[in-house]
């Protein structure tokens, strides 16, 4: 599936709409160059899920996690481990069932993701369209369902 998006805010209605449809247990790869969305896809997230505080990506320190309600949401940049470090991390607790783990940069920890995710690239930088290229890593799973339940949601706000 792709969309295009025209603006930041866009961008986040479109991850908002994916809110409620997120059950722990989750992963989403996020893909894109420096600037592309990433972290903007996850600020209307998190603000979707009733996070107060600011979210920025967490560049320097690899991880942040915000505890909500039902699920805790772990957002990863793991822009720092190209270089190594990713051995050192304990990907097992980050990835639990009780997670909820969006990953900035995730071919850097590529042998610690789950054979199944949400993959999200972006492309695109500072005032243009972005192209959102969405797909489940496997063909059946949770993710599908969600991808359709998602859609559905946003395209009818649209």
């Amino acid at each position: 599936m792709q969309i295009i998006t025209q603006s930041s805010q866009e961008t986040q209605a479109l991850a908002a709409a994916l809110a409620p449809y997120l059950q722990a247990g989750m992963v989403l790869r996020l893909e894109g160059n420096l600037g592309a969305g990433k972290t903007t896809f996850t600020q209307g997230l998190g603000r979707a899920l009733g996070i107060q505080r600011a979210i920025k990506s967490p560049t320097y320190t690899i991880v942040k996690e915000y505890s909500l309600d039902q699920m805790t949401l772990v957002h990863i940049d793991a822009y720092r481990l190209e270089a190594g470090g990713q051995e050192d991390m304990d990907w097992d607790y980050y990835l639990a069932a009780d997670k909820v783990v969006l990953i900035e940069w995730a071919q850097f920890m590529e042998p610690a993701l789950p054979n199944d995710y949400l993959w999200i690239e972006f492309s695109g930088q500072g005032d243009q369209d972005r192209l959102i290229q969405i797909h489940s890593q496997q063909e059946a799973g949770i993710y599908t369902d969600l991808l359709d339940k998602w859609l559905k949601k946003f395209f009818r706000r649209t």
